[in-house]
């Protein structure tokens, strides 16, 4: 089936509405691997271990499942971390790189450029379009559509065209690089903070991961553990047979390439140690490294 001069698109242009169709979900699949992987690295910087509790490591749009043992964000960043994703690259430049690797862009009901409003219409009914699960309302939407337009793309009046076939076409092109341009700027500065705040603000957050982990097992020893109890490296830095409340984390001490944090936890009486976390560089971080506790 082809739609002759669709929305958007130069005249005279047929476009094969199952082609867009199968560019579209071949855009979607590219986005979703790249937003999986921002996800889990921002999730690495600004998550904590939590075994017991909210697992989500990926939540995209109906899809998610959790890894437990790495560091998570609540579903409810997630959610925002997509939204943003796709709204400030649609409101700038139209596409996203799922959409510019399928040469497809999003379209105005009259072939111009999507403004802000639009884009933000469309990706707030992206979340509806998602349900259940795996974009199902999205599909149908799209499937009874004749240019396979979305209930985003419908109440945003858009639709998503290839480049080559919008009008002003090399002007299109133009743009979106250039702006991408910008773009990655505004990126890089975004990179720079986070690794920053990887450095020197995400080790409180590492010793409140050992705290959640130590929690969530259940140490068997045959002597007698000391009512703050015993430091086991048998697998980690955990102490043996007790589950933590950690009640305070005090000013740190840093050295070269690490950092000692003075806490105090309570179990069956309140108690005082010293964690130690050691720094692996950007691509591990922080981990612990030594636990002392003080009698």
């Amino acid at each position: 089936m082809f739609t002759d001069n669709a929305v958007g698109t130069k005249q005279g242009i047929s476009i094969s509405r199952m082609r867009i169709g199968w560019m579209r979900i071949g855009a979607g699949i590219t986005d979703f691997i790249i937003l999986s992987c921002l996800q889990i690295w921002i999730s690495s910087i600004f998550g904590v271990i939590n075994p017991s509790g909210d697992e989500h490591l990926i939540d995209w749009n109906g899809f998610s499942f959790s890894l437990s043992g790495l560091a998570t964000l609540s579903s409810l960043w997630l959610f925002v971390i997509v939204f943003l994703y796709f709204f400030t690259q649609e409101a700038l430049v139209g596409t996203t790189p799922g959409k510019l690797f399928f040469g497809l862009y999003v379209a105005s009901s009259d072939g111009g450029r999507v403004t802000v409003t639009a884009a933000l219409l469309r990706n707030i009914v992206r979340f509806v379009d998602s349900l259940p699960i795996l974009y199902i309302v999205g599909l149908i939407s799209s499937l009874l559509s004749p240019t396979f337009q979305r209930l985003g793309d419908r109440v945003a009046h858009t639709t998503v065209v290839p480049i080559k076939a919008a009008r002003a076409a090399d002007q299109i092109q133009r743009t979106i690089f250039r702006r991408y341009a910008c773009l990655c700027l505004g990126v890089l500065v975004l990179v720079g903070v986070c690794l920053n705040y990887s450095y020197y603000h995400r080790p409180p957050l590492i010793v409140q991961s050992w705290a959640n982990t130590n929690n969530s097992y259940t140490f068997h020893s045959a002597n007698t553990v000391p009512s703050c109890g015993n430091v086991t490296q048998s697998s980690g830095d955990f102490v043996l047979n007790r589950h933590i409340q950690l009640l305070g984390i005090q000013a740190p001490e840093w050295h070269n390439d690490t950092v000692v944090y003075p806490i105090e936890y309570a179990d069956q009486v309140r108690c005082s140690a010293t964690v130690t976390l050691h720094w692996n560089g950007f691509l591990i971080g922080w981990s612990v490294s030594h636990v002392e506790i003080k009698r």
